[in-house]
């Protein structure tokens, strides 16, 4: 497989991912809005707050990954048929920063796993358990997808690095 074959699968897998994640946003924006304002519990407008906030940081994350891939494959594409040393510098530098901010995602994950263990086990009010369990499952989403991407990313990342002879 020659190492465009590579970079065309992964970004197929970056925009799959994202538009997938823009599904899941729209089912969690319908949620949250049904949660919020139309049960309008205690419970369900904590969770459903927390919903709409996973909505928006969904939305936004997959509709730029999915409408920047196609330009982003072409510009890389030329970039590297016009300069391979260039395009190993820059999409290298560029994916060695893609996979360490997973990192970063996996600690955020964590923390929003750690306030939900504290608002369950220390409150009683149902909004606050509600907007517990909406941490909860915003986490188990997050190390999910990001299991996935990271996995694609440092594969993708080995494969720029490892590219910089002839193909």
């Amino acid at each position: 497989m020659l190492f465009l074959d590579h970079m065309h699968l992964y970004f197929r897998g970056e925009k799959a991912e994202s538009g997938a994640l823009l599904l899941v946003t729209l089912a969690l924006l319908l949620a949250g809005l049904a949660l919020a304002f139309w049960v309008r519990q205690p419970f369900t407008r904590g969770l459903g707050a927390v919903l709409l906030a996973a909505a928006l940081i969904g939305g936004v994350v997959g509709a730029t990954v999915y409408l920047r891939t196609d330009r982003q494959v072409a510009e890389l594409t030329s970039l590297y048929e016009s300069d391979r040393g260039e395009f190993t510098r820059v999409e290298g530098g560029r994916m060695d920063t893609v996979v360490a901010s997973f990192r970063l995602y996996r600690i955020m994950y964590t923390v929003a796993g750690v306030i939900a263990l504290i608002l369950v086990s220390l409150t009683k009010h149902p909004g606050l358990h509600g907007l517990a369990v909406g941490l909860f499952l915003f986490a188990a989403m997050g190390f999910t997808i990001d299991h996935y991407a990271e996995k694609r990313a440092r594969w993708y990342a080995g494969k720029v690095h490892a590219q910089a002879g002839p193909q």
